[in-house]
C-alpha cells in the first residue's frame, strides 16, 4: 500500500465516504464553488487539498474545487499571509482560515450542503441581510477540540449564506493562526468578533454560542453604524 493511499485512508473511512456521498446525493442542488488557498509555509495545506478533492469526488461534480497559491492580492484582501484558507460560495461568503478538522468537520459538511440548497432557515431575515449597505464580517475563533464551536460557526455560516455575501463568516482556527486569536485577546472559544468592512473595525460580540436572533440584530446594528 502506497504511503499516499494510506494518507487518504486516514482522512475518511469507507463508511464516512458512503455517508457523505449519500448526504450529498440527497441534499446538494446547486453547484458549490470552493477555493483552497495554499502556501509553502503551511502545515495542513496538503491534508486539506486531499480532503477537498475527496469531497469533490463524492459530490458528482457539484463541488467545483480550485486550488491556488495565496498571492499578494489575496494576502491584502484576507489579511493573512499563509494557508490553508478555504473560500466557499459564489461570493466567498464563507471562509475557513485554518483547517475545519476535529469537531468542526460535521459543520463544514453541513455548510457545503447549505451553500448548495440555500435551506438556511433564515427566511424571516433574508431580505434585511441582503439589503445591508456595508459588508459585515463575523469571525468565529475556534479550536478543533471545542464541541460548542461548530454550532457557533454554523450559525454564522447560515447568516452569511442567507445574506448572499453581504455578511462574510470566517471560521478561524486559533492554533494555526495565533496572531488572529492574539489580536482579539482570545482566552476561550468560541469567540465571536463582528467587524464592518471599509473601514475594517472589530469588536468581540460574545464568547459562547450566540443566539441567532441576537447575532443578526447585532449585525444589522453595526452595519448601520449604531
Amino acid at each position: 500500500m502506497s504511503h499516499e493511499h494510506e494518507h487518504e485512508h486516514e482522512i475518511l473511512s469507507e463508511e464516512d465516504k458512503k455517508f457523505i456521498r449519500d448526504k450529498f446525493q440527497k441534499e446538494l442542488i446547486h453547484p458549490v464553488p470552493i477555493k483552497l488557498l495554499v502556501s509553502d509555509n503551511c502545515e495542513y495545506c496538503h491534508l486539506m487539498e486531499d480532503l477537498l478533492r475527496i469531497l469533490a469526488n463524492l459530490s458528482d461534480g457539484k463541488i467545483q474545487l480550485t486550488v491556488e497559491k495565496i498571492n499578494d492580492n489575496w494576502k491584502e484582501k484576507l489579511k493573512v499571509d499563509k494557508g490553508p484558507v478555504i473560500l466557499i460560495g459564489e461570493n466567498n461568503e464563507v471562509q475557513y482560515t485554518g483547517s475545519p478538522l476535529g469537531e468542526e468537520g460535521w459543520a463544514f459538511l453541513e455548510t457545503i450542503v447549505l451553500t448548495s440548497n440555500k435551506k438556511h432557515g433564515l427566511d424571516a431575515y433574508e431580505g434585511k441581510l441582503k439589503a445591508l449597505n456595508r459588508k459585515v464580517r463575523i469571525e468565529t475563533i475556534v479550536t478543533p477540540t471545542c464541541p460548542y464551536c461548530p454550532h457557533a460557526v454554523l450559525t454564522a455560516n447560515r447568516i452569511a449564506i442567507a445574506s448572499g455575501g453581504k455578511v462574510v463568516s470566517d471560521c478561524v482556527e486559533a492554533y494555526e493562526f495565533p496572531e488572529i486569536a492574539d489580536k482579539w485577546s482570545v482566552t476561550a472559544v468560541p469567540t465571536i468578533v463582528l467587524s464592518v468592512e471599509e473601514p475594517y473595525s472589530g469588536q468581540v460580540f460574545v464568547v459562547s454560542v450566540p443566539k441567532e436572533n441576537q447575532l443578526i440584530d447585532a449585525i444589522l446594528k453595526v452595519a448601520i453604524g449604531e
